[in-house]
């Protein structure tokens, strides 16, 4: 089972079902003269239904991500998974059907699990807490950018996108993204111009929704005075991001909307898409761009649902 549909299609699918089996759960009613209960019992078997339609997927999923971060409706699910699987045997790490414990069997109790977790206020104000505290991470870093922009007028953005070739797609897991992009940034941070110029840095990845691959898009933002428009940074972006990833890696800057409409879409995308919008051309257009809520479910919003223990999808810093 390849990490391409793990990770760019199970583990969003996932999120999306486990979302639609809440809003049911908790804001669908019954019709008479069907009673709540039987309301209740028929959402759940014809989740457990949807569900199984890719069960050996996301039961691969659960065993092979059972270290890393997962978006909120996926890990509620592992919450409950693992619940349900340590009623079987405490040891257990995998799901391995059997007569009396089916894939049928599994699924329906995971998803009563989730029934009486919605159903608690606590998770109702762990959902409200989360979406609160992600609200305050993005203000936090808007904050840091009007900072810096304070401090040089009309600072140079520069933006550029960390890929990978055409073809490379099955070798690059989400953990091995991270790892180089935390090689890169470690030695670009440590290059003299670097510090002498940049005032901000930000990241944010995403997924080329065509390829199922991860990309990178990565600002920096400069001292007016100390920026040159004869300079090539990229230049040793690319160098960086190369030694990152054994000379695998490749680097676009994004062109202006003109030559972008007139040439094409450089990356690949989908032009119907994740990029169907204006290209976002710095920090504060990326951080407006994202969802209001880290809760939210949209299938067109591409999102990353399964990342390194401890790595923030995007993040900016002051220098």
């Amino acid at each position: 089972m390849d990490i391409t549909q793990i990770e760019h299609q199970t583990a969003p699918r996932l999120e999306q079902d486990i979302h639609n089996f809440f809003t049911q759960v908790r804001f669908g009613s019954p019709i008479p003269p069907m009673t709540h209960d039987e309301h209740i019992q028929k959402i759940i078997e014809q989740t457990a239904q949807v569900l199984l339609v890719y069960f050996q997927d996301w039961n691969f999923l659960m065993f092979s991500h059972r270290d890393s971060d997962c978006s909120f409706w996926v890990t509620q699910f592992r919450n409950a998974y693992f619940t349900v699987l340590q009623q079987i045997d405490s040891r257990q790490h995998y799901f391995n059907p059997t007569a009396k414990h089916t894939a049928k069997w599994l699924a329906e109790h995971v998803l009563n699990k989730l029934k009486q977790l919605f159903a608690t206020t606590g998770f109702h104000e762990a959902l409200h807490q989360s979406n609160e505290q992600y609200e305050k991470r993005v203000d936090h870093l808007r904050e840091l950018y009007s900072e810096v922009s304070k401090l040089s007028v009309d600072a140079p953005d520069l933006k550029f996108y960390l890929s990978y070739p055409v073809g490379t797609e099955l070798l690059q897991s989400v953990n091995q993204v991270i790892q180089s992009f935390r090689a890169f940034e470690k030695k670009l941070t440590s290059l003299p111009w670097f510090r002498a110029q940049v005032i901000f840095s930000y990241y944010h990845l995403i997924r080329d929704s065509t390829r199922n691959c991860y990309v990178i898009r990565f600002y920096l933002t400069f001292q007016k005075v100390f920026y040159s428009n004869e300079i090539d940074y990229s230049v040793d972006l690319l160098r960086l991001w190369q030694d990152a990833n054994y000379g695998m890696g490749i680097l676009f800057q994004t062109p202006d909307e003109e030559t972008q409409h007139s040439n094409g879409n450089p990356f690949g995308f989908d032009p119907d898409g994740l990029f169907n919008f204006p290209e976002p051309k710095n920090p504060l257009d990326d951080l407006g761009s994202l969802p209001d809520t880290v809760t939210s479910v949209n299938e067109q919003m591409n999102k990353i649902c399964i990342a390194t223990r401890g790595f923030k999808i995007f993040n900016g810093k002051k220098w």
